[in-house]
């Protein structure tokens, strides 16, 4: 990624020329809960209203790590979301759109999310061995996949998920502990 963001355009400077454009218009954010594909991420949607009647907003969605991973997102994870949600809407509406379609606020918390510090692994006590589970698993979409990693606090996790993947059509994941 590179480090010139000069091209990338604020929120700040989009909703302003949003409600240059249109100055009856309205900007409405909600909250659409946890993801149920991902649960460490919250998401919601803003749709941007040119006038009062406007049948069709436009809209922009977003996501964000339920617990901020910098010390500048931590505690303030739905301002973030909300900000972030706004800034694509009205990119969506085809104003304030610089280098692309992410903010300037999009791409600084890209980069700050790229520098991770180095986590040890160790074997978390209370995961099933693989030899727990004696064939693979199966959902209404066939076989599940093996899936494993670190959490962002750096414990491990392991289990199957759902072949078919964050569709909303997915079937729930039999994660190694309950």
């Amino acid at each position: 990624m590179s480090d010139d963001i000069s091209d990338y355009v604020d929120v700040k400077t989009r909703i302003e020329l949003f409600y240059a454009k249109y100055p009856e218009g309205s900007i409405q954010f909600e909250y659409m809960g946890i993801m149920d594909a991902n649960p460490d991420f919250i998401w919601g949607i803003a749709r941007a209203y040119r006038y009062p009647d406007d049948p069709r907003p436009s809209t922009g969605t977003c996501s964000e790590l339920a617990k901020g991973s910098t010390n500048f997102t931590r505690g303030s994870e739905m301002a973030n979301l909300e900000t972030s949600a706004i800034g694509r809407c009205i990119g969506s509406a085809g104003l304030g759109l610089g280098k692309s379609m992410a903010t300037k606020q999009e791409v600084d918390s890209a980069k700050a999310r790229q520098v991770k510090p180095t986590i040890t692994q160790e074997i978390d006590p209370w995961a099933k061995p693989e030899e727990d589970y004696p064939t693979v698993p199966t959902c209404a979409h066939g076989s599940m996949r093996r899936k494993t990693g670190l959490k962002k606090d750096g414990t491990p996790f392991a289990g199957y998920v759902c072949g078919v993947g964050g569709t909303g059509e997915s079937c729930k994941a039999k994660w190694d502990r309950s």
